[in-house]
């Protein structure tokens, strides 16, 4: 009997937990994919290539290779992707790069390794406390509201929305159209009071995680008063919002306010090498 989408989400769901118990992650926390895979043993390796998602090389010495050319938040649902298909013993795949508009026949298997990916990153639990920490209902989230949201969880505004429609099933498929429809410069005007094309992201005063993973040339929101003695960001203007850096060169950025830390971990724009070295310092002469 071929598997329902339903028989395929609950199968997904139950994996991840177990992935997430047995490398000693809750089931309510943001967690950071590349370490999973470090736990894992699956080398995670990131290369320049236009052509391509993601690749699973099911060897010896399981590995993963994802585009540096895809966005920030992308990478890390695809790494997610990837390891679900090491998760599930598939075997060796490769995901190429396809248009949105492009219309595919119902594969079961990348169904399960996409809902995989979604509950392994925002558990139900997490995504709860991500949205009542905040004070923030689902169902009139604003689009800033959400970006921020995703952002706690290291995924795409887009991601966030439909995991919440089509995985959770938390609010419903013409609120998630609706929410698609406004346009990630338009967020990042709204939250940062001006035009950006940069790249944003963001860790809040609920921020859970320890980290947050940026690239040279991102902006980063930070909470009011955020001050760092660190020269890999560097403060840019304060809004509404909180403290605006941008990110100019790649190494660890330890920041502090009033009740609140984060390590801002900043790559170099499109990275090419192993994952566990992506945010090592320049040195002199590179």
């Amino acid at each position: 009997m071929t598997p329902t989408t339903k028989d395929l989400a609950r199968e997904a769901l139950e994996r991840s937990l177990e992935v997430r118990d047995g490398h000693n992650y809750d089931y309510r926390s943001p967690l950071c994919v590349y370490e999973l895979c470090d736990k894992a043993r699956v080398r995670v390796r990131f290369v320049d290539d236009v052509s391509m998602e993601g690749v699973y090389a099911a060897l010896a010495k399981p590995s993963i290779i994802l585009s540096s050319l895809r966005p920030l938040t992308r990478r890390a649902f695809t790494c997610a992707h990837e390891l679900g298909h090491h998760v599930f013993g598939h075997g060796s795949t490769i995901d190429e790069l396809k248009d949105e508009a492009e219309c595919e026949a119902f594969n079961p298997v990348e169904f399960l390794v996409e809902a995989f990916a979604g509950y392994l990153l925002m558990p139900a639990q997490g995504v709860k406390r991500a949205f009542s920490s905040r004070k923030i209902r689902m169902e009139s989230a604003t689009p800033e509201e959400i970006y921020t949201v995703a952002s706690s969880f290291g995924v795409g505004y887009k991601t966030l929305i439909g995991h919440l429609a089509y995985g959770l099933k938390y609010i419903p498929r013409e609120r998630a159209e609706k929410l698609c429809k406004t346009n990630l410069p338009k967020i990042r005007e709204q939250i940062l009071a001006a035009p950006a094309r940069e790249q944003l992201v963001i860790a809040d005063r609920h921020h859970t995680m320890g980290t947050l993973d940026a690239e040279v040339g991102n902006l980063v929101l930070l909470p009011e008063g955020t001050e760092t003695e660190s020269d890999q960001i560097q403060p840019v203007k304060d809004v509404a919002r909180g403290r605006v850096f941008r990110a100019v060169r790649p190494g660890l950025a330890r920041v502090e306010a009033d009740g609140f830390g984060v390590i801002v971990r900043v790559s170099r724009m499109q990275y090419a090498g192993l994952a566990r070295y992506r945010h090592l310092e320049e040195t002199d002469g590179e």
